[in-house]
């Protein structure tokens, strides 16, 4: 959208029907500098009462990023639903743009962690056609390419790079695999392999370089991480190259996800719709799912007075997570001083670091369960023993960690911690426990607060007196009575004015459960802070001085003016909505205000009337609202307007000011640190899912779509080089020397961290059955996953593909027949109809809608591959299976009833060295009895219809 010209001012303020009298003069003369949205933006924040927010403005040419950044502060994304007309034309829009893009795969390592000894991108995707994952993906990147020339009907069809990081471990072994199978129908000129070169590894603090421990001639090296991608586009020359051809986008993406192109068009429409600088894809996050969180990190020194901050916490609950932390996270040793382990505080440190670890897959170093000495795992795993002996190390004060310093494995350092400090079973512990229960009074707590109090207390008992029942009727009845005599506790203990409630409660035949009990008095708080908050609104009254009205609390006046002493003296009907108490009212709360001196009468009456007879007390409200005023805020009327203007504006502004001042930014926060992180900056319930049923935290998949022009000039001035860190394991508590050599590593997803203030960054969630199911643990540790977590495995990979595959054939009209739950490998798994597709029959879902039509339908055991372009399904009755081969040129319609034996899945042992090991990872293999197979080499119409 066109800037305005300093000279069209006076046109814009004209055409807006303002007098630019009205306007900070410092706006006006910055106009030409902002799209029309943002001007109406800030004629409606002007209308409000807010021109000082831009009274401090710069001239022109001075702070123009900055200036342009205070409207994007509100951090947004585009949350996306399969299928609606929204995503089918973003869709569109993203098909169109794929000609102008570049893709880039990074880091395909090596399978030996999913128990496959080969590179993972030749890893079968699914074992119904075979087709591993770089197959699919350069499929997916010449349909795209096909369909894009197809759309802008261009002259010639471009040619879309493919760039491909490898390692030293890698390298050999891809161009290989491109070379063996023609580069899957890609011209070799479109792909580049850019092998990721190791850095020099530290020693100690002093960054002193280290020899290679087997050659002493030779410095150590380890890989650098794969934030090196961005160094080697840059020193490549691709990028220019890039540019000078025309291309906008670059799209990132990592490998063993299937799904991840399903979710790429729409994603890719997104950031040229918004245009967008950055474009993290996301997907519904459940809380503590084994996914990193997109968040805003700010450091809580930063005064935040700006009002689209309010906007911010109104509109982000449901799109975006905000944290505010004094440090960005890092591993345990950044752990709040109030969970490292003082001595005190036991019972809490436990179990962040058992969750921390357990989130980590490392709980196994606690309970000493690795491998033996002599197993080839062992070596690795006993890296990783040290790891974690340094980070229980780092979440100890000095004095604790001192005295298991020399301990040999971390469940060593982990039982004496137990031993020393559970006081599981400690009589003078409990003691303790019971007398602090027995005097806890509500007192001036809000319920909920009284209620946390005790629960804590409570949590504490269970762990001192650790009751073993040895009849599991006995236990029932014991937690059964204990729960009881807990909401007796808890009744006991509240305030004279839940007498009625209480009396309801243990007037009931039987006793509600504690959490109940709780939810009832809380409801009755909330009730008589309603009701006793509208009797004072209704009971207000209008006093003159000086010829402006203020509100004051109505006290009894009798006809002379004077108060009446009786009626004063009444005060049980007064409430206090500070401090939950009754008899006086908020602007009377010695608690919020002090206790008057004794020889003030500023507090009291004289004679019935105010000491000041004209001067009227102001509400709490009003006291609030001028406050209001004072700082600048908006109250939620104002608050929700600006949300239903930022919803409409035509150009998104993006989860933008990243840097802004150095002190916030959005950023992606490992899973494993996100409940810490929470639960130490003021959020006591850390990662939760909120009323969506999602955690307000999108998960990040690590694929980014950057713009071209933007990326370049950031990286020139970097010189290509992101953010780096260390990580180092220390010897000792000193932290002086490292137990062993560190590198210096960067991340892909690091680079928004480089980025100015007025940078548009914004995000995209799918669902995540559509565009994510990574495959990433062996099926032993997927085995381990509690139940209803996703296990991440090449079972639960090729199942999320047929999944996807039938929901969206389901959405399109097919009857598609419920899944059935099976086991393989100790993971249950929804097993779906098998269906799959070329990425040149299915690119979009506009393009499968058109292909589907009648009434089709799919039985569960049915199994369907679609290998061809122009392949049709019309009244089409599948039970068994059907696979279709088709050149280009070939249209062919699908229909009637077919039926026959199928292919059957049958459970494998994948410790059994007989099978393959691409079968073997997924626990099953596909038994081949009967199906109908029909193949068209010849361009022309053809219909099959048995």
């Amino acid at each position: 959208m066109a800037l305005a010209t300093a000279d069209s001012a006076a046109e814009i303020l004209s055409n807006l029907n303002i007098n630019a009298g009205d306007w900070p003069p410092n706006l006006v003369k910055n106009l030409h500098l902002l799209p029309a949205d943002q001007i109406e933006l800030a004629k409606m924040l002007s209308e409000m009462g807010q021109s000082h927010l831009f009274q401090h403005w710069a001239e022109p040419g001075v702070e123009d990023d900055q200036k342009k950044a205070f409207f994007a502060q509100v951090p947004t994304g585009e949350i996306l639903s399969f299928g609606d007309d929204n995503f089918i034309n973003f869709e569109e829009a993203g098909v169109k743009e794929a000609q102008n893009a570049a893709f880039v795969l990074v880091a395909g390592g090596l399978g030996e962690r999913l128990g496959y000894n080969g590179i993972k991108v030749a890893l079968p995707a699914e074992t119904t056609t075979g087709t591993c994952f770089l197959q699919s993906y350069i499929e997916s990147i010449l349909a795209l390419q096909e369909a894009s020339g197809m759309l802008t009907r261009g002259t010639c069809q471009k040619e879309i790079p493919f760039v491909i990081m490898t390692s030293d471990d890698t390298h050999t072994r891809t161009l290989d695999l491109l070379e063996s199978n023609s580069y899957f129908g890609m011209k070799p000129a479109q792909v580049k392999l850019l092998k990721q070169e190791k850095v020099a590894c530290l020693d100690d603090n002093d960054a002193r370089l280290a020899l290679d421990p087997h050659n002493k001639y030779k410095i150590q090296t380890k890989p650098h991480g794969h934030g090196d991608v961005h160094s080697l586009l840059y020193s490549s020359g691709l990028l220019n190259l890039w540019h000078d051809a025309g291309l906008r986008w670059v799209i990132f993406f990592q490998d063993t996800n299937g799904l991840l192109f399903k979710a790429i068009p729409a994603s890719l429409g997104v950031s040229a719709t918004k245009q967008y600088h950055v474009n993290s894809i996301a997907v519904q996050r459940k809380a503590k799912e084994a996914i990193g969180g997109i968040t805003r990190l700010t450091h809580s020194d930063v005064l935040r007075k700006v009002i689209m901050s309010e906007i911010a916490e109104s509109v982000a609950t449901t799109r975006f997570g905000e944290v505010t932390t004094s440090q960005t996270t890092g591993e345990l040793q950044n752990i709040q001083a109030a969970y490292r382990l003082n001595g005190k505080n036991y019972l809490k440190w436990f179990q962040l670091v058992q969750t921390f670890l357990k989130g980590k897959g490392k709980l196994s170093h606690l309970l000493g369960t690795g491998p033996e000495k002599g197993d080839p795992k062992f070596e690795a795993w006993d890296e990783e023993d040290s790891m974690v002996m340094s980070w229980l190390w780092n979440s100890m004060t000095p004095d604790i960690s001192d005295t298991c310093m020399f301990l040999s494995t971390a469940k060593d350092i982990w039982e004496s911690i137990r031993q020393t400090y559970s006081k599981v079973k400690d009589a003078t512990q409990v003691y303790e426990v019971k007398i602090k229960t027995a005097a806890l009074k509500q007192g001036n707590k809000s319920v909920t607060e009284y209620a946390i109090l005790l629960k804590n207390l409570w949590q504490e008992m269970d762990h001192y007196q650790c009751i073993e029942m040895k009849c599991s009727e006995d236990a029932t009845t014991l937690k059964k009575f204990i729960e009881k005599d807990r909401v007796y506790d808890f009744l006991a203990g509240l305030n004279v004015e839940f007498d009625q409630v209480r009396v309801q409660i243990l007037g009931k035949q039987d006793l509600p459960s504690l959490n109940e009990v709780i939810s009832m008095v809380r409801a009755e708080e909330s009730r008589r802070g309603v009701m006793l908050d509208s009797v004072h609104v209704e009971g207000s009254a209008m006093v003159s001085n000086g010829g402006k009205n203020q509100s004051l609390e109505q006290l009894p006046v009798s006809e002379n003016g004077k108060g009446d002493s009786a009626k004063t003296s009444n005060r049980d009907n007064l409430w206090c909505t500070y401090c939950k108490k009754p008899r006086h009212t908020r602007d009377r709360c010695w608690k919020l205000h002090g206790k008057p001196s004794t020889s003030s009468k500023e507090w009291g009456y004289k004679g019935g009337q105010p000491r000041n007879q004209g001067q009227a007390h102001m509400t709490a409200m009003e006291l609030n609202q001028e406050k209001s005023q004072e700082q600048g805020e908006l109250d939620k009327k104002e608050i929700e307007k600006l949300r239903s203007l930022l919803g409409t504006l035509e150009k998104a502004t993006g989860v933008c000011s990243l840097a802004h001042s150095g002190r916030s930014m959005v950023i992606n926060v490992e899973y494993n640190q996100l409940d810490p992180l929470l639960r130490a900056t003021g959020h006591p319930d850390g990662d939760v899912n909120c009323e969506t049923g999602y955690s307000p935290f999108p998960g990040n998949i690590n694929q980014l779509i950057l713009e071209l022009g933007p990326y370049i000039e950031e990286l020139t001035k970097t010189g290509g080089a992101i953010k780096e860190f260390v990580n180092p394991k220390y010897k000792d508590a000193s932290k002086t020397s490292f137990k062993s050599s560190t590198r210096l590593e960067c991340m892909m997803q690091d680079y928004p961290k480089t980025l100015p203030p007025s940078a548009r960054v914004g995000f995209t969630v799918m669902d995540t059955w559509l565009a994510y199911a990574p495959v990433k643990n062996n099926s032993e540790d997927a085995a381990k996953v509690p139940k209803g977590n996703p296990y991440h495995s090449a079972t639960s990979g090729e199942m999320a593909i047929y999944r996807a595959n039938s929901l969206i054939l389901k959405k399109a009209g097919v009857q598609m027949e419920d899944p059935v739950q099976q086991v393989f490998s100790g993971q249950e798994v929804e097993v779906w109809p098998r269906v799959t597709w070329k990425p040149k029959w299915g690119l979009t879902f506009a393009e499968i809608k058109r292909k589907i039509s009648g009434s089709c339908s799919i039985s569960q055991r049915s199994t369907m591959a679609l290998k061809g372009h122009d392949i049709f399904l019309e009244d089409l009755s599948l039970d068994g299976a059907l696979i279709i081969n088709s050149i280009d040129g070939a249209e062919v319609k699908v229909g009637g009833s077919i039926q026959n034996k199928g292919w059957l899945l049958e459970s494998i042992d994948y410790k059994d060295i007989a099978i393959p090991e691409e079968l073997r990872i997924r626990g099953f293999q596909i038994n081949k009895l009967e199906q109908l197979e029909e193949t068209y080499v010849e361009p022309g119409k053809f219909t099959l219809k048995p």
